[in-house]
């Protein structure tokens, strides 16, 4: 005979099998789909924009790295001790050689020459004066390229102001 208890427990059981039909009843089959973009199309065009910015970005870096590289070598060898001298030694030249184009110009009498040429580096410096005391521009300096004739430089003023 069944008894109360029994019939308590059969209760619970026949509302455990029907919850477990009925679950069973409810679930969905297994499908498998992909997670990639590139696969599935769903947000392929965003996906494919990341992966290009990040080669770009990357080849970019690259770049950069391989210039800054470039610049560190160019300046370390610029700033050698025999290139220091060198620059100095060319700037004590280019002075001297000024200071000379002025006395030719403003010199003595024996000493004056109203006019001059000379090239440097593939540019002709060319200097002319007038001579004259109260004459405007009567010093004029050009700088022109050796090979092309081109002005590159124009520079007059007067040969003495008036005083």
């Amino acid at each position: 005979m069944i008894n109360k208890r029994n019939k308590i427990m059969l209760g619970i059981g026949l509302v455990a099998i029907l919850l477990l039909i009925w679950s069973v009843a409810q679930a969905s089959s297994l499908v498998f789909t992909f997670n990639s973009p590139s696969f599935s199309g769903v947000g392929q065009s965003s996906h494919y924009l990341t992966i290009e910015n990040l080669e770009k970005s990357r080849k970019q870096a690259l770049i950069d790295k391989a210039e800054a590289e470039e610049r560190r070598l160019d300046n370390e060898l610029k700033n050698t001790a025999i290139e220091i001298f060198r620059r100095n030694l060319e700037s004590m030249f280019y002075t001297g050689l000024a200071s000379q184009i002025i006395n030719n110009i403003f010199g003595e009498d024996g000493d004056k020459q109203t006019d001059g040429r000379t090239t440097i580096d593939g540019y002709k410096v060319i200097w002319t004066s007038t001579d004259k005391q109260d004459d405007e521009d009567g010093v004029s300096v050009i700088i022109r390229d050796q090979f092309t004739n081109e002005v590159i430089w124009v520079y007059t003023f007067p040969f003495q102001e008036n005083e």
